[in-house]
């Protein structure tokens, strides 16, 4: 019989841990990463958008939104899916259910969740695509808000815990402002206090102006809509884009007043946006902009401090590649992929382009290294839209997983060099801003959209929610399983939420910065919990809240295998041990 593998140094990926264990001719080599088990999970719901078999007009290729959070505080990731419509449906003036299910722990080693079949309150008319999740009334409870073509809502959290322990769902609607026409579309939204005010804020990305009565099929004034000779949907170019919304919250009963012209968010030009991120770029505790653009500049945006923005796209080169030519935005996330303590931006693009790795070179300054990062040629045949910079491994450096998929079924066609259905794409992080070799195990092709990390069955290790277009969300288990490597940080500055709180810690050589957002991929909004992995001891913490104000946290109570409470002032306030799933 072979001699049993050594323990795995944290310094290698689990690729090069299977490698070594190959050459060594020991037993026990992992096995794959991820595992699809989304069905054994109960998540089973196929959502809406538009037509199946064809896809005629630009609003029934983008997909649905998707928010994990805990809904009824049992300590269990929930899942809130996003329905769309059909344009049939919407002349009818047919009302839109979400999909509310909830966790029930794991159980032989899947968790499993159960829809809520009641009526949970979460109707709404037009045509949903998006969602992000904050605590608006600062009770404990996160609260939702969902945008689409049609109207933007937010959904206050009236979840009532039963004496015997049943969670009855239950949410109460408020219109939200900076509509201009029912046609309006948001597609992404953030939520985080952008003005230091006490109060959640939220910003709309919108997209294009379309009638679901009357849309473009086949041409636009005259000219025809083509890929590589194929006749396909129109648009986004020949179709008015539409400006962005930045609400101000005004009280903690769910107000909001529009800002979007005295913050100066308007000086940019409306565009065709598409996924977002509001975190702090510069380090300076305020709030910044990030949008990934359809086809044209992506946008960002400089919080000055003072109610107001200031639009930094072109002169900060994370606007388009290293040519100056403008890609096709779809998702976007931040992370310190080179672990020297400032954030990065990735923003995956459309096929024929490459997705973009922007590495922060100063304040405000970005440079497209998506060729060094070792990422540029291996996305130009894929479509990419959710993304995720998150340590899916365990080994304290970065990974990168972008979700693909083509919005043109007839990408299936002769001579497109693509197709309609693609694979999902993992690159493992080095810890230096460069990526290995694609590892994702899931052989099989999929119209990916949204992508989501969280830790679902609460091992400590992140697990990846991928919405399909058409089809059932997959939920791919992490198999890492040992807690041992995985801390999780829930950090809280008194009642509100501390979106854009940086957490810094000292692991040996090696510095894990992660911040807290609201959103990040693409219509989502992830588990808000800051996960670091790698294991070993931490010799030095730190919080940088929002606003700038910095905490010490006590080392030695930084400990992996846990999930740790920081509060504002406070440090560590409760410690939660990480459990093996069996």
């Amino acid at each position: 019989m072979p001699p049993p593998c050594p323990h795995r140094d944290r310094r290698l990926t689990r690729t090069a841990l299977v490698l070594a264990t190959l050459l060594a001719g020991c037993r026990d080599a992992p096995g794959p990463l991820f595992e699809e088990r989304g069905h054994d999970a109960g998540i089973d719901t196929v959502l809406t958008c538009g037509e199946v078999e064809t896809k005629p007009t630009i609003l029934e290729v983008n997909g649905n939104g998707a928010a994990l959070t805990d809904l009824d505080g049992d300590g269990d990731l929930d899942l809130v899916l996003v329905d769309g419509s059909t344009r049939e449906a919407v002349a009818a003036g047919r009302l839109v259910r979400h999909h509310v299910l909830l966790n029930q722990g794991p159980r032989d080693g899947v968790p499993r969740f159960t829809t809520v079949e009641d009526d949970t309150g979460l109707v709404m008319s037009g045509w949903p695509t998006g969602i992000t999740v904050g605590d608006v009334d600062q009770d404990g409870r996160p609260d939702l808000f969902i945008g689409g073509q049609g109207e933007d809502a937010l959904f206050l959290n009236r979840t009532q815990i039963a004496q015997d322990g049943a969670a009855r769902v239950r949410f109460e609607k408020r219109p939200l402002p900076g509509r201009d026409s029912p046609l309006d579309w948001t597609t992404s939204l953030a939520c985080a206090d952008v003005n230091g005010d006490g109060l959640l804020d939220l910003y709309l990305v919108r997209y294009l102006l379309l009638d679901p009565a009357s849309p473009p099929v086949g041409d636009i004034d005259g000219v025809p809509c083509r890929f590589k000779g194929h006749s396909v949907l129109c648009g986004p170019h020949g179709l008015p884009p539409q400006p962005d919304v930045l609400l101000l919250g005004s009280d903690r009963e769910g107000g909001f007043t529009d800002a979007s012209v005295p913050s100066g968010i308007r000086s940019a030009a409306p565009a065709y946006g598409l996924g977002i991120a509001l975190a702090d770029l510069d380090g300076d505790g305020l709030i910044d902009v990030y949008v990934a653009n359809d086809s044209v500049d992506n946008t960002l945006l400089h919080n000055l401090g003072d109610g107001r923005f200031r639009d930094v796209s072109l002169h900060s080169g994370a606007a388009a590649d290293l040519s100056g030519q403008a890609q096709a935005g779809m998702g976007v996330d931040v992370g310190d992929m080179d672990g020297d303590g400032t954030f990065d931006i990735a923003v995956t693009n459309f096929s024929d382009e490459t997705n973009a790795i922007y590495r922060r070179i100063g304040p405000m300054q970005f440079r497209d290294v998506n060729a060094a990062a070792g990422v540029a040629h291996v996305s130009r045949t894929r479509l990419g839209w959710g993304v995720q910079l998150q340590d899916f491994d365990a080994d304290g450096d970065l990974d990168l997983f972008v979700a693909n998929g083509h919005v043109f079924p007839e990408a299936d066609l002769p001579d497109t060099g693509t197709s309609y259905a693609q694979p999902q794409q993992l690159f493992p992080g080095a810890g230096d801003g460069t990526f290995g070799a694609d590892v994702f195990p899931d052989p099989h092709s999929h119209k990916g959209r949204c992508a989501l990390k969280g830790d679902v069955d609460g091992d400590g290790d992140l697990d990846l929610l991928v919405l399909t277009l058409d089809g059932a969300p997959l939920l791919y288990l992490n198999r890492t399983d040992e807690p041992a490597r995985q801390m999780l940080v829930t950090v809280r500055d008194g009642p509100r939420d501390a979106f854009g709180a940086v957490v810094t810690l000292q692991v040996g050589n090696a510095t894990l910065t992660r911040q807290k957002v609201a959103s990040s991929s693409f219509q989502g909004s992830p588990d808000p919990r800051l996960h670091f992995g790698g294991g070993g001891r931490v010799s030095s913490a730190t919080v940088r809240w929002p606003g700038g104000e910095l905490d010490t946290l006590d080392a030695e109570r930084m400990l992996f295998g846990q999930h740790l409470i920081v509060e504002r002032g406070r440090g560590v306030v409760a410690a939660h041990p990480l459990e093996p799933i069996e």
